[in-house]
């Protein structure tokens, strides 16, 4: 693996030419390069292409060449373009030599160029690849790349910093490092789903494992405990810039020894204040927004871990953000550094934990509170309390869908009338990968599918539907980035009375007879509108959200429906 590129399979066929074990220069070119053009970069000789570009110190001035075979005072040079007279003059007259012309394949010109510029292993790079023929960024072969940049390191923290590296350039937030009995598995956690990318030699498996515990100053002489570590790193990014990246990193001892996973964190901010790009529908966005611009109240957002939550609160701060109020959070931990908001970590060795965290809070005069998640009765009785004494709470919980927050903030502890008073709404989602732009085409819904979401003609608009087919630059899953599909529950005054004095059931049979914004409502919006597929909804919903329908007392006038909820709450309640 750390062998010198482009030596990996033994002596060049140059070398092999001068030493005369190939007996002419067209057996050598014929090795070199198949009928169809594709060249075999193995054989390709590292001497002779740093000889041949000696003479061309601004590259700028040659039109894509590989340098082939010098023999007998002529380079062979491979061209996937057909090179003019004064082009070949010029590398004549600056190599002192003849020049012949090999027709190449384009991808065999990529492959090559690709070797030739691969980043320095010292540092963590995570500038797209360029394709040299047309100047644009493109999406490289993962796995290749993945090859490439593993041989140039020469030591274990070189191979993690390319891990990273690649990860970065391939959109990945999780790096996988899973040791197996044949090896190191290493796998990529891109849009949300997990990627085989490649078992690295059992000979290294425990080495990298614990360089990478030597930076995050874990203990590496236990491996009998799971650990947790901070790694703090540069990186380049398309711009030439330097940037800060944080990354935590989890241990946990396994059969084959310890697993690593690597959570990556760009300190760059890569939120804005733009709330329409969160996947909000036009009607569920006027409801959200007009939420935020309360002067006080709890707005709720639920959801599993992975579902977004956090990328939703922290473009919500930001649109909120301005310069006549005082912003503060408390997070476990805080990810991303926002501007023009205090930030505070907790850390619970040293007794700042959500609550206590959340009551001094309250005495630095805020005007809107973030806390990272309400898990116990203390946090949930000082959050209520907070919003009703004049500021706005947005917090997070651990629910499968909006209504399922309700029992579960009551199960905390807080008075339900005190919840009742506080709460503004409750915002559950999810998120569902994007159709890929580029290699996208209709899809015509098939009877299973339909079946699956409980689907009939009425609800959809088969012309928009779409799915992606796989390309190259979405990696051929046919998805690219990802879409949040969310739920909301706006509470009215006669959900407010449910939430005080009612049950989970008649919160339930309410949702269902009012138009709220619900899972399923979004997803076939998204379906409609040919973001994203049947498998992908299915994926990420709970079967409960997916198969809730609206009851058919909905489109019933009320003076006719008086057995409504709506309608019963508004006369003095009595049991069923």
């Amino acid at each position: 693996m750390s062998q010198a590129l482009g030596q990996s399979v033994g002596e060049s066929v140059w070398k092999r030419l001068l030493n005369g074990k190939i007996t002419s220069c067209e057996a050598a070119t014929n090795l070199l390069v198949d009928q169809e053009g594709n060249v075999r970069l193995d054989l390709l000789d590292q001497d002779l292409t740093d000889r041949f570009f000696r003479e061309f110190e601004d590259r700028n001035i040659l039109p894509p060449v590989i340098p082939l075979l010098l023999w007998r005072n002529c380079f062979y040079i491979g061209s996937p373009h057909l090179l003019t007279s004064e082009v070949i003059k010029l590398i004549s007259d600056r190599t002192s030599t003849e020049v012949r012309v090999i027709t190449v394949a384009t991808n065999s010109y990529r492959k090559w160029f690709r070797r030739q510029n691969i980043p320095n292993p010292n540092a963590i790079h995570a500038t797209q690849p360029i394709n040299p023929l047309t100047g644009e960024t493109e999406q490289s072969d993962i796995s290749e790349v993945t090859d490439l940049y593993l041989a140039q390191a020469v030591d274990q923290t070189r191979r993690i910093n390319a891990l990273i590296s690649i990860a970065l350039q391939h959109r990945a937030s999780d790096i996988h490092l899973e040791p197996t009995p044949t090896g190191l598995r290493v796998r990529f956690r891109i849009d949300g789903i997990l990627r085989d990318i490649k078992t690295l030699p059992l000979e290294i498996s425990r080495k990298i494992i614990v360089a990478l515990k030597v930076m995050s100053d874990m203990d590496i002489a236990d491996s009998r405990r799971p650990q947790d570590g901070r790694i703090g790193k540069e990186y380049t990014n398309d711009d030439s810039l330097h940037l800060n990246l944080d990354m935590r990193v989890s241990t946990l001892p396994c059969v084959c020894g310890e697993k690593a996973v690597i959570r990556l964190l760009p300190r760059d901010n890569p939120f804005s204040n733009h709330l329409e790009s969160l996947g909000f529908s036009d009607r569920a966005l006027k409801i959200y927004d007009s939420w935020l611009r309360q002067p006080q109240g709890l707005i709720i957002m639920t959801g599993p871990t992975g579902s977004g939550k956090t990328s939703t609160l922290y473009t919500s701060l930001q649109a909120i953000a301005q310069e006549h109020v005082n912003v503060i959070t408390v997070e476990d931990p805080v990810e991303y550094i926002l501007p023009n908001i205090t930030q505070t970590q907790v850390c619970e060795p040293a007794g700042m934990t959500f609550a206590a965290g959340l009551r001094a809070i309250l005495r630095q005069d805020p005007d809107i509170v973030m806390v990272g998640e309400v898990r116990d009765h203390e946090t949930a009785e000082t959050v209520v309390r907070a919003a009703l004494t004049g500021h706005l709470v947005l917090s997070t919980m651990h629910t499968n869908d909006a209504a399922s927050a309700i029992p579960r903030l009551k199960d905390l502890g807080p008075d339900p009338g005190l919840i009742s008073d506080a709460l503004l709404g409750v915002v559950a989602q999810r998120l569902v990968r994007k159709n890929c732009p580029h290699c996208s085409v209709a899809h015509l819904p098939t009877l299973s599918e339909l079946q699956s979401l409980r689907l009939s003609a009425e609800d959809i608009e088969p012309s928009q539907w779409r799915k992606g087919k796989g390309c190259e630059k979405c990696f051929s899953t046919g998805y690219i980035g990802r879409e949040a599909v969310v739920e909301l529950i706006d509470i009215d005054d006669v959900f407010r009375q449910l939430i005080y004095e009612g049950t989970v059931t008649q919160m339930n049979r309410y949702l269902n007879e009012i138009e709220f914004d619900s899972f399923r409502v979004a997803a076939i919006a998204k379906l409609n509108a040919g973001i994203t597929t049947t498998e992908e909804v299915l994926r990420v919903l709970p079967r409960s959200a997916l198969y809730r329908v609206t009851s058919p007392s909905r489109s019933v006038p009320s003076t006719l429906a008086p057995t409504s909820l709506s309608q019963r709450w508004r006369k003095p309640y009595k049991p069923q």
